[in-house]
């Protein structure tokens, strides 16, 4: 990418070092940017109830929820304060005819560090100059439209962004894309991958390859798109794209459709996103940070359908002004309603946090008929928590294992908590160099961009099992870290093996006629030590078991508090979704007991879920010191 923004932060970089001090900014950022939107709002509608509501709103939005949780830091998302601050100063020199040299160069520093965010936001900056040429006309008598001080501002954005624009995708991408050429075929060679994706990466613009179904240059994919517009309307209306649309639009009520001449400014992200024709490329969801700049045009154009429809509703009435703020106070309320229903809806992860921390906490303690305050026997079959991937204090605490000068490969969701250091690559890249190997079980994000067959994170994670360099330091939900200690002692027996017989102990049905046959482990166990846990499982009936994870949880019995983690043999040598039935399927887990878990009596459970279903078998209790 090109995003010189970045050198804004060149100077709080240098006050203060950290992973996460470009998160931590851009968050701010984001959350700051509520002023400006209530300001915007007050601009056009004169009711500071109004436009503090419709601020209030702008933090609800899921997919903001996403950009400060999910995505890590991009230029891109960075900007969106600096767009609505430039939107901001330009109407409010409309309002008041004040075009002072002060103002406008207010108003043009804020417009180059919106372009500085990402390539493609000079495109953003040529639709606001139409915007402003079409919409903002300033008549000065005796001097036409081009001669008008919005005439000559809008004109010269126009060809400022367009320069902008053409010197970084034609120049800028292509002269330095040997390096993006040179990084993957390292990576690629490390972890075995060939073909298509190799000849993709290699072009001057890798993204191109994401609308092969237009073309292969820029000529030939803009083209493509206007003179094949019905291929253009199904892929922008295909597959879950339709989804997506509700999603991003559902939260602002339909609003900016009603109007349009501000969403138009939108159009480049909307195009770029939604008529991707590569598989395995999702660029539309609202998890996704491309939304970033959708987001500023979203609320703009909601405040402004907001006042054109109350005074159209004023205008209807005698008492205008009294209907007029009723109307904005009635929609505004509306849009703080939408931003708490889809948040639940759409599982904003701040919503998520929120309910993680209930349901792990509040609940597990106040509830009389909770797993943990229950009478449990051997055998008992309950219904706990599936394993969570979005656990935040779990990732946090894996985070803080890992030495600041040591080289880490892992999730991409971690690079911006493990990135100031000399090597962070993105896992599998460097799987069998680094010093410490982060295994997500359910990370596929950069294998689907790559369109990798998402197999190769079992294939890869069951080399650093097999591996005499590395050894399981601990584990934590759907988190594995493995250290780099060098050659030692190792088994060669696998930790999962497949049995046709085997002297069954028990007969504990968990789901779908699987049954744990047989199981052992130490009466007590010494945080930091690995210890061996053995499950049996026997695949008793031919019942799909594709998606499941089978997964530990350990419940202490003091607290409530659950320690959960997946069986990384299962995932990783022979998943469940191949298991046959009339098997027995002998799991050895290596289980070291993290440090950050508070020592105390736990009770012991085997699982297996795949979201849907989950289940989980008592086997016991462990004392962990």
């Amino acid at each position: 990418h090109v995003d010189p923004i970045l050198l804004l932060f060149l100077p709080l970089f240098a006050l203060y070092q950290h992973p996460l001090t470009l998160v931590i900014s851009q968050f701010v950022l984001l959350i700051l940017a509520a002023f400006l939107v209530y300001k915007i709002a007050y601009l056009r509608l004169g009711s500071k109830a109004a436009s503090a509501m419709i601020g209030v709103a702008y933090l609800l939005y899921p997919a903001l929820g996403y950009l400060n949780a999910w995505t890590g830091f991009h230029g891109v998302t960075a900007a969106v304060p600096f767009f609505f601050g430039a939107f901001y100063v330009f109407e409010k020199m409309y309002k008041e005819k004040n075009f002072s040299k002060k103002n406008l160069v207010i108003f043009w520093i804020l417009l180059v560090i919106t372009m500085s965010g990402k390539e493609q936001l000079p495109l953003y900056v040529v639709m606001y100059s139409l915007f402003i040429l079409l919409f903002r006309p300033v008549k000065e008598e005796g001097k036409k439209f081009y001669q008008t001080i919005t005439g000559k501002l809008g004109l010269s954005m126009l060809a400022v962004s367009t320069f902008w624009f053409i010197a970084v995708f034609i120049i800028i991408i292509p002269a330095f894309s040997r390096y993006r050429v040179e990084g993957y075929n390292k990576f690629a060679h490390e972890i075995g991958i060939v073909g298509d994706t190799t000849r993709d990466v290699s072009k001057p613009n890798y993204f191109l390859s994401r609308y092969d179904a237009f073309g292969e240059s820029y000529t030939d994919v803009l083209v493509g798109m206007v003179l094949d517009h019905q291929k253009a309307i199904r892929i922008f209306f295909g597959g879950d794209r339709i989804d997506n649309l509700r999603k991003t639009f559902d939260p602002v009520l339909f609003l900016p459709l009603a109007y349009p001449q501000i969403l138009f400014i939108a159009i480049p992200d909307f195009m770029i996103n939604y008529l991707t024709s590569a598989d395995g490329v999702g660029t539309a969801e609202i998890t996704n940070h491309r939304i970033s700049m959708i987001i500023p045009i979203l609320f703009i154009s909601s405040i402004y359908a907001i006042g054109m429809i109350a005074d159209t509703a004023g205008n209807l009435k005698k008492r205008r002004p009294r209907v007029t703020k009723g109307v904005q106070l009635i929609f505004s309320l509306l849009l703080i309603i939408s931003g708490i229903k889809t948040s639940y809806a759409f599982n904003n992860p701040v919503y998520l946090w929120i309910d993680q921390a209930v349901r792990k906490r509040v609940l597990a303690e106040s509830d009389p008929e909770a797993v943990w305050k229950s009478k449990l026997r051997i055998g008992d079959v309950v219904k706990l928590p599936d394993l969570d991937n979005k656990d935040v204090d779990c990732a946090e605490k894996i985070v803080n294992l890992i030495p600041n000068e040591a080289s880490v490969t892992g999730p991409d969701y971690l690079g911006a908590h493990l990135s100031l250091r000399e090597t962070y690559a993105i896992f599998p890249g460097l799987y069998t160099s680094a010093d410490y190997v982060i295994v997500d079980v359910f990370s596929r994000k950069i294998l689907t961009i790559l369109d990798v067959e998402t197999s190769l994170v079992r294939d890869v994670t069951a080399d650093i099992i097999k591996s005499k360099d590395y050894e399981l330091l601990t584990g934590c939900g759907n988190l594995f870290v493995f250290k780099k200690v060098g050659l030692h002692e190792k088994t060669d027996l696998l930790p999962m093996q497949e049995k046709f017989s085997y002297p069954a102990k028990y007969e504990y049905d968990i789901l779908y006629g699987t049954e744990i046959a047989d199981y052992d482990y130490p009466e007590q166990a010494v945080r930091g030590v690995a210890e061996n846990f053995r499950l049996v499982f026997y695949k008793r009936e031919s019942d799909s078991l594709n998606g499941f994870v089978m997964y530990m949880t350990f419940m202490n019995e003091k607290t409530g508090e659950l320690y959960e983690i997946a069986n990384l043999p299962s995932f990783s040598l022979i998943d469940p979704a191949d298991w046959d039935s009339g098997r027995y399927y002998i799991e050895d887990l290596n289980v070291n007991f993290p440090s950050f878990l508070e020592p105390g009596e736990y009770r012991v459970f085997a699982g297996m879920s795949n979201k849907v279903k989950t289940r989980n078998l008592y086997i016991g209790n462990i004392l962990i010191l």
